[in-house]
């Protein structure tokens, strides 16, 4: 897919267009103009269009055109870069605000626990061994979250029949439930 030289890409994903006739140039992120699930794209319009402002580069960009330029974006380019919900709008904040707790999970899997080295072969082996992860992860986050500290506890927690047996066997006793 090629664009007009004048309009760009960062790493995170939002479209930026430059206005080349005024120096230094000016930058300013293109306005979504949603998702064309017909075409795997996502649209992208002229800024001073759709907010109202002047443009130096308008008349060349523009071209006589009322609606403005239209840019269209494949999403097959990077599906992660390029959501169907345009990054960096209130929708996406909202769709996907508990993403980065999801994602700090996952880091620890991959990292601190070496989940995707490679070195587990077979489907059945890489379950049994990311289950393992999961449950020692849930041991010491129960642990953790039981611990003393200066400002006192969490509060009382329901626990599960797992967390049960691993108190049993560490040795404390387990709460009544409420």
């Amino acid at each position: 897919m090629t664009f007009p030289w004048h309009v760009v890409h960062d790493e995170a994903g939002p479209v930026y267009c430059y206005a080349t006739v005024s120096a230094p140039p000016v930058r300013r992120a293109m306005s979504s103009a949603g998702h064309e699930k017909s075409r795997g794209t996502l649209k992208y319009r002229c800024p001073a269009k759709v907010q109202g402002f002047t443009c130096a580069s308008a008349s060349k960009c523009n071209a006589g055109k009322s609606y403005g330029l239209t840019v269209r974006v494949a999403q097959e380019l990077d599906l992660r870069r390029f959501p169907s919900v345009p990054r960096a709008t209130p929708q996406f904040e909202r769709r996907y605000n508990g993403r980065p707790r999801v994602e700090r999970v996952n880091d620890r899997l991959k990292v601190w626990w070496g989940v995707d080295d490679g070195n587990v072969i077979g489907a059945r082996r890489f379950g049994a061994h990311v289950g393992a992860v999961r449950i020692v992860h849930l041991a010491f986050a129960t642990l953790l979250a039981q611990a003393q500290r200066h400002e006192g506890s969490f509060g009382t927690m329901k626990l599960s029949p797992i967390a049960k047996k691993l108190q049993e066997l560490i040795g404390e006793p387990a709460e009544a439930p409420a």
